[in-house]
């Protein structure tokens, strides 16, 4: 029983210890947009936590098992797309979709989002004078342009 009871206590001890040190996320790349306006698209797998003052975001998530879902708040409305895709759309939403693989299309004024992870991006500012700022891996914020689109990993631009 002794034998028992320390087996499964080492076990407990290594099981945390080997899932943190998975290789999965080394390669992992950052994305941060400031104030921006215009419509932003990730798919990807990761990390997404945002907001925006007016617009819509639309997440698909096809692998119901593989992160927390999507979790949206503030929203005035929202509209099912399919079994995996819903937008929620309105003034002061936040957003977020953690973990697993997923595609966020946030089409809106004044959003803030934050992206850890891997995957392609498209910025498209709204052609107006000040559509916001963009920072990849961590460089200097630069202003969001009329579009770009990248692949985001700890090696892009």
């Amino acid at each position: 029983m002794r034998r028992l009871l320390t087996f499964a206590l080492l076990v407990g001890l290594i099981l945390p210890a080997a899932a943190l040190a998975n290789p999965t996320g080394i390669n992992d790349g950052t994305l941060s947009v400031q104030d921006g306006n215009g419509k932003i698209v990730i798919a990807g797998r990761g990390g997404v936590i945002g907001s925006f003052a007016r617009g819509a975001v639309t997440i698909s998530d096809p692998v119901d098992w593989d992160g927390t879902g999507p979790i949206v708040s503030g929203d005035d409305w929202s509209k099912d797309r399919s079994d995996t895709t819903t937008t929620w759309g309105g003034r002061g939403v936040r957003f977020r979709m953690i973990g697993g693989t997923f595609k966020i299309v946030v089409k809106a004024r004044g959003v803030n989002l934050s992206f850890v992870g891997k995957g392609n991006v498209t910025i498209t500012g709204a052609g107006s004078f000040d559509d916001g700022t963009y920072s990849v891996n961590g460089s200097d914020y630069t202003p969001i342009p009329f579009q770009v689109a990248f692949p985001l990993s700890a090696t892009a631009p």
